[in-house]
């Protein structure tokens, strides 16, 4: 129906008269109105089958009519019939529609770009439509035009413009006029839901209730406070407290009904038309309050009034009326809302109303059908029904006219019959057939006014429930998810973690509630994403997982775009759902995103990095490792064809270890994985010694910080390095120093004739193996350390291949740690050595050991040493805490565990001082924790300081003397750059080996002398028994074989192991020597 002027028939009611009371729009009457659009001249009705009608002034060609003239009423556009239309706006001589796929189609006046045509410049009009270029790939929603520009909102929330910039209309940055569409760039990744226009101003409305306005502000439209323009989108802040769900642009007013239906309104008011009780402009945001005891469910503008439709569907009207368009009211012109009694029809449903230039639109339904149910009910913005059958393809849904969605629910009720006639008797007096009863199982879907209403955002888990056989319903869940993939904003709304009290995201009409707790982690449904892309993989459509890859590529590369101008905020969590995509480290499509994925992780700001760390380690562990890190493992490792190869390491391998430094960062904090998951076999076993002897000089070489924030070589990332690599670099820089040494000596003997050693040689006598040691070993200059060892046993032939250095360190060690000797103490519980506080031993024993296990290192030689694992954290400078206790006495451990916990009173329970006792050979001394401790007690609140300087007392304070010595002097032998490589877990690995045994790859490498080979029956048997042996007969196997009960690392199958024959069938027993890995067996003549 329609009430205004209708001077070129824009009213389609067959003649230029205008009407002051609603009037039926006769040839429409058997379509289904579902929008309507106008401007001040002309109107386009778009009908639920995606048809296109147009009427009014066709001046420009605007109507997209093949004749030149004015339509008095509705013609449908036959060039359209191609496509399917899902919405459509009206600019003052042009007109533009979106289509079911995505492109955008337009026509009339273009000669300021609003048609987007960059061939039609300098043209006056296009009179046929026509598909304006590279916007199908866009997916564009909806569209809205001003006087001479345009604006196109895509599914996923961006937001184009073109055409005339003059006064900023277009929101560029400037004042410049656009052919075809360009992106707003300052609106990205706020995901918009909504665009208006008024003659020069524009307007969004973002998924979170946030108002942006750019162009002309001479009245005040933009809301700002000022008159000014503004040629880039601003929020108006006078809204931002207030959850907006729609917006409306009257020629140069504006208005905004937020969730509770409240209507605000500001710009021009020299006709009344901000319903503000005023004729004066308003330049902010101010509420209707004539409307402030109804609510608000829809509102409409034209030029000069404006129109309100409540939930009791009363219709309100404002502005200028001197051309009816608000009906049969008193007057022209009325500055505050007065209800618009034509417009209520008796048994009939407003469905909504817009208000164009200067006329009015009005779609209804009869009432008693039973789509038509209470306007309080209908328009409460709640789940709107969808289709779930599949068969009914006539009233199928068109994605674009509204979310895409399918409910579970089902609803079965009846629709007026579209087909049959109706009977017109009057302008006013209309019958309609007997209502139509749908197939059974289907139901209708409410488009109506939809394309006045935002878009609304699709729960993705919904509709993946109804995809299973349903090609129709695979189709909606592809464009649905397609849309939010490809929006940052949406992405993380959907998957928004949700507090277990608050259902509003529920509702589909996006009314989001401000009543968001903010968590530890990022705020994100960790499980739901999970659970989504599991969904999606259990599909098994290889074109849904070809959308995915596309719309991520897409968002990828708009965050890439847009990563140093936008907030942080609007992004970086975006990172991590991609992240847990399970397309990340898959070859094929994966290998496209995780590439992009990781170079954007290179591009964050260090706030950015700061904040995923944190947010990484509140991750549940099996995602963290199995989806996150392994993920990135295996990108990694799929590139291993280059990992070996000299030069600079691929760019994309070096993003992908800047994001495994953030998850191991985290995983520090956190401890959520085995630090050993970080490990890269594909990078620690594919480099060759000498690659790694590169990787090294180029690391040494790195200079500044500058340049240590790339990545320069792999030994700045030692998380992704196993111990047997970094052994592999220790080796290197070993070598390194012994070729110097060498190279000096050479030197000395050609130009100073004097010789100079090249191998670090120690002469030692049995009888006194500690004191000729420490007594060479201390007169030594620190380079002398890194030269090769070479031990000679005083009076004993022979020459040092490695056995006898091996030998040495053995019989050292087992001096050294003896009890006897009274440097260390050994607990029978923890089967651990401890610093002896009370030794009598000089400081010059302790540095002796120390620079025994740096040499043992430098030389590969495993030591059968037995420390807990806080003395080699305390060897990389790391402070210990009372976890460490636990090896090494782990009952004081649980005692100040328990009183931590404890929930009691302290002070009267434990009767504790800030002092400790210890004994001192027989006699009990204490030690002052704090000055005058013994008259401090330990209370609840002082608990925790009192276990800190406990645990910093025994295991620092308490033997401060010795361990100073020891590490001075383990720094001074092998103190270089590599051992920072390592953590204190894999330097106990170096001094003493794996603790583990794989006899397997033992038996790979095994070596056989004397006459065995693999076959021989001997050898059989002895292998076999040995897979029979348990965990502590393997041990002991090891050691009586090698002298050390720890396997190298790089694990049993690096060890050089022989088995030789030592005669024929005896009752002798197996023999071994162990500096050379050698076991000697005869050859028994059974297994037994």
């Amino acid at each position: 129906l329609a009430l205004g002027s209708g001077d070129l028939g824009q009213l389609g009611l067959g003649d230029d008269r205008g009407r002051d009371h609603p009037t039926p729009i006769r040839s429409l009457l058997d379509k289904e109105i579902v929008h309507i659009a106008a401007n001040d001249l002309h109107t386009a009705f778009l009908t639920g089958e995606g048809e296109l009608y147009m009427t009014g002034n066709n001046d420009s060609g605007q109507l997209g009519a093949r004749v030149r003239e004015s339509q008095l009423s509705p013609v449908q556009i036959s060039a359209l019939d191609t496509y399917r239309i899902s919405h459509v706006a009206c600019g003052q001589a042009h007109t533009i529609v979106a289509t079911d796929v995505g492109g955008l189609v337009s026509w009339g006046a273009a000669d300021l770009g609003q048609l987007g045509h960059k061939d039609a410049i300098g043209l006056v009009d296009v009179i046929q439509p026509r598909l304006v270029k590279g916007t199908r790939e866009l997916h564009f929603v909806r569209v809205a035009c001003g006087a001479a520009h345009t604006l196109a909102l895509t599914g996923s929330g961006e937001v184009y413009s073109f055409g005339q910039g003059t006064f900023g209309a277009l929101g560029s940055g400037n004042m410049e006029s656009y052919s075809t569409p360009v992106q707003i760039d300052e609106l990205w990744g706020l995901g918009i839901i909504q665009i208006a226009c008024g003659e020069n101003h524009s307007a969004a409305l973002s998924v979170d209730g946030q108002v942006f306005t750019w162009g002309r502000g001479k009245y005040g439209q933009l809301g700002h406070g000022s008159v000014q323009n503004e040629s880039r989108p601003v929020q108006v802040k006078g809204l931002a407290d207030q959850m907006i769900v729609q917006i409306i642009c009257g020629g140069d007013h504006t208005m905004a009904i937020n969730n509770e239906g409240t209507l605000f309104s500001w710009g021009r008011g020299q006709w009344g038309q901000t319903g503000l009780r005023t004729m004066e402009d308003v330049l902010v945001p101010m509420q209707v309050w004539d409307l402030e005891h109804v609510r608000v469910i829809q509102a409409s503008a034209g030029a000069r009034h404006s129109i309100a439709i409540t939930e009791e569907g009363n219709v309100y009207g404002w502005g200028d009326g001197e051309q009816n368009q608000l009906g049969k009211i008193a007057g022209k012109v009325h500055v505050q809302p007065v209800l618009m009694p034509s417009v209520q029809r008796e048994g009939w449903q407003l469905l909504y109303a817009v208000a164009a230039g200067e006329h009015t639109m009005a779609v209804y339904q009869l009432s008693e059908m039973g789509c038509a149910t209470p306007m309080k009910q209908r328009c409460s913005e709640v789940i709107s029904t969808k289709y779930t059958q599949e068969d009914d393809q006539k009233h199928a849904p068109n994605r674009n006219s509204d979310d895409g969605t399918v409910s579970s629910n089902v609803v079965d009720f009846q629709v007026t019959s579209i087909t049959e006639p109706l009977n017109v008797n009057s302008e006013e007096h209309i019958e309609i057939s007997e209502p139509m009863k749908l197939p059974e199982g289907s139901c209708i879907i409410d488009m109506h006014g939809n394309g006045l209403k935002p878009i609304k955002l699709p729960v993705l888990l919904k509709l993946l429930e109804g995809v299973v056989n349903s090609p129709r319903n695979m189709a909606i869940f592809g464009h649905a998810m397609e849309d939010i993939f490809s929006s940052v904003r949406f992405l993380t709304l959907s998957f928004k973690f949700q507090p277990s009290h608050w259902h509003g995201y529920e509702d589909w009409n996006n009314n989001l509630s401000k009543d968001y707790i903010e968590l530890d982690g990022p705020g994100l449904d960790v499980l739901l994403i999970r659970d989504v892309y599991h969904r999606i993989l259990q599909l098994y459509n290889p074109e849904i997982l070809k959308k995915l890859c596309e719309s991520i590529m897409h968002l990828l590369s708009g965050i890439e775009k847009h990563i140093s101008s936008v907030p942080e905020s609007r992004w970086s969590r975006v990172l991590l759902i991609i992240l847990q995509s399970p397309l990340i480290g898959e070859k094929g499509l994966g290998d496209k995103v995780s590439k992009k994925l990781f170079s954007l992780f290179v591009c964050i700001p260090s706030s950015v990095k700061s904040n995923m760390v944190q947010w990484l380690r509140t991750y549940p562990k099996d995602i963290f490792g199995g989806r996150f890190v392994r993920s990135v493992q295996k990108y990694i490792s799929n590139r291993k064809d280059v990992l070996g190869a000299r030069g600079e390491l691929p760019r994309d391998i070096a993003s992908a270890v800047k994001v495994l430094s953030i998850l191991n960062e985290a995983n520090t904090l956190e401890n959520l994985i085995p630090f050993t998951e970080f490990y890269n076999h594909a990078v620690s076993d594919n480099t060759s010694l000498k690659l790694w002897q590169e990787e090294f000089m180029k690391w040494a070489n790195v200079s500044n910080e500058k340049e240590t924030k790339q990545l320069v070589s792999l030994c700045q990332v030692p998380f992704l390095l196993s111990p047997k690599a970094k052994s592999q670099i220790l080796q290197v820089e070993a070598d390194i120093h012994k070729q110097r040494s060498i190279q000096r000596s050479v030197i000395q003997q050609m130009f100073l004739h004097s010789y100079a050693i090249p191998f670090l040689v120690l002469m030692v006598r049995r009888s006194d193996l500690i004191g000729d040691t420490l007594r060479q070993l201390s007169s030594l200059q620190t380079n002398d350390y890194k030269k090769p060892l070479k031990v000679i046993f005083e009076g004993e032939d022979g020459v040092d291949e490695g056995g006898v250095t091996k030998e040495f360190f053995q019989i050292l060690v087992r001096d050294l740690f003896h009890v006897d000797y009274g440097m260390f103490t050994y607990s029978e519980d923890t089967r651990n050595f401890w610093f002896n506080p009370n030794s009598m031993e000089s400081d010059h024993e302790f540095w002796l050991v120390g620079a025994i296990l740096g040499l043992a290192i430098y030389n590969g030689v495993i030591l059968d040493v037995h420390f807990p694992a806080v003395i080699y954290k305390k060897l990389m400078e790391l402070t210990p805490c009372v976890d460490d206790l636990k090896d090494f006495q782990p009952e004081v451990a649980r005692s100040l565990q328990h009183l931590l916990e404890f929930e009691g009173d302290v002070a009267s329970t434990f009767c504790l001082f800030f002092q400790v006792s210890y004994d001192y050979f027989g006699e009990l001394h204490t030690y002052d924790l704090l000055p005058n401790g013994g008259d401090i007690a330990v209370t609840t609140e002082n608990r925790q300081r009192y276990v800190d300087l406990y645990v910093k007392y025994l295991l620092c304070d308490s033997i401060q003397s010795q361990f100073s010595a020891f590490s001075n002097a383990f720094q001074q032998v092998c103190g270089g750059p590599a051992l920072k490589l390592f953590r204190y877990e894999e330097l106990e690995l170096l001094v003493c080996g794996l603790p583990h045994f794989d006899f397997h790859a033992l038996e790979r490498v095994a070596i056989y002398d004397g006459g065995y080979t693999k076959e021989s029956q001997m050898i059989i048997w002895f292998w076999e028994l040995v897979k029979e042996m348990s965990f502590e007969e393997k041990k002991s196997l090891l050691f009586f074989t090698t002298g050390n009960d720890r396997a190298p690392i790089g694990g049993l199958g690096s060890l050089r192991f022989i088995i030789g024959r030592n005669g024929d069938d005896t009752d002798r027993l197996p023999t071994a020597h162990t500096c050379f890995n050698i076991l000697l067996m005869p050859e028994y003549s059974s297994k037994s």
